[in-house]
């Protein structure tokens, strides 16, 4: 059916107010966002800590399935 210009504005509004809260909400994976504390940029010296030790450990353990799946499957 056709509609009017006023519902499809209404529409393309509601839409849009839509994505902004998803955009608000929505978990950010890849980096911090737009997440910084009130101190800015600054970052607490354990939750650095942590993020390197976790990334450490999730490359290594990454590595170790790769050489463990190479040598079961292919490598028989």
């Amino acid at each position: 059916m056709a509609q009017s210009p006023r519902e499809r504005e209404a529409e393309a509004e509601r839409a849009r107010r839509d994505l902004a809260r998803m955009q608000e909400q929505s978990e950010k994976l890849l980096g911090p966002g737009d997440q910084a504390g009130p101190g800015g940029g600054e970052e607490d010296y354990a939750e650095v800590w942590g993020k390197r030790i976790g990334r450490g450990l999730g490359i290594a353990f990454a590595l170790f399935l790769i050489v463990y799946l190479l040598n079961t499957y292919v490598f028989k």
